[in-house]
């Protein structure tokens, strides 16, 4: 098997977004407990799904990291003051639960490190601001163009599937094409259609997909997949406004006004 191009199939992202059937999602498991490539594959699309939730996060308040500055500096005073010698009768006794920057002779180290302690907390909190997790976002996409690829059609499949006038529509392989599948998204309210081609071989020089919508029996146009489109890219098709399920034949390039049934690769029921 292909390591790479079963990755780069689109097979991952469905999984992650829960789209993968339970034989694809078998099929994915056993691979993953011996391939530690596939493994990463999965661990960073959870990742990149969970940046995603994080940018959508409510900014913690803008004041918060002032708080904690004066707080410091607060405890720095008190340090200072409690510094002064007393003589030893007069000295308070020192609550074992009260903080140790707040106990007589504290070592300027052991103050440092709260400092430290408390800096690193405050970063941590405003690191889970929407800006600070955009920019993380940001490096994610750049880090590879399959990457920044996989991303930009995970963001869309998502917002497609998050809409609740969208209807997503499973399309799997015809006959010895077990194998192929893609997905259709179709807004029943606005016609609008898009498609992704999930796991599908390349066109030949010459050949383009086509997807058709049947209704009524009979097949409809609902426009070619682009040429210069990825196979994780999600396209806009032809607008469809009735329909009782979805297909993909390999017609020669610019389409076909009927479609090829011996090239019926994809077919799917709505």
């Amino acid at each position: 098997m292909d390591i790479k191009a079963y990755i780069s199939s689109g097979i991952i992202e469905s999984y992650v977004l829960g789209l993968a059937s339970e034989e694809e999602v078998s099929i994915l498991n056993c691979i993953r407990q011996n391939n530690t490539e596939v493994e990463q594959a999965i661990t960073e699309a959870y990742e990149v799904m969970e940046t995603l939730a994080h940018a959508q996060a409510v900014p913690a308040p803008p004041s918060l990291k002032e708080s904690i500055w004066d707080k410091l500096a607060a405890i720095e005073d008190m340090q200072e003051k409690e510094s002064i010698s007393l003589p030893v009768e007069n000295k308070p006794q020192v609550d074992p639960i009260r903080p140790i920057a707040k106990r007589n002779n504290v070592n300027w180290a052991i103050a440092a490190s709260l400092l430290l302690t408390a800096s690193v907390a405050a970063n941590v909190i405003l690191y889970k601001n929407s800006q600070k997790e955009k920019a993380e976002l940001n490096q994610v996409v750049s880090e590879s163009n399959i990457h920044q690829e996989s991303l930009a059609g995970l963001e869309e499949k998502w917002r497609l599937l998050l809409d609740p006038q969208i209807k997503a529509v499973k399309l799997a392989g015809a006959e010895d094409k077990s194998e192929f599948k893609a997905m259709v998204f179709w807004n029943q309210k606005t016609s609008a259609v898009y498609l992704s081609l999930e796991n599908m071989p390349e066109a030949p020089r010459g050949k383009q997909y086509q997807l058709w919508a049947m209704e009524d029996g009979t097949p409809v146009d609902a426009g070619v997949f682009p040429l210069n489109a990825d196979h994780i890219d999600v396209s806009t098709m032809a607008k469809i406004s009735k329909a009782q399920a979805f297909a993909i034949t390999l017609e020669d390039e610019g389409g076909s006004a009927v479609p090829t049934l011996s090239e019926l690769y994809v077919i799917g029921n709505i």
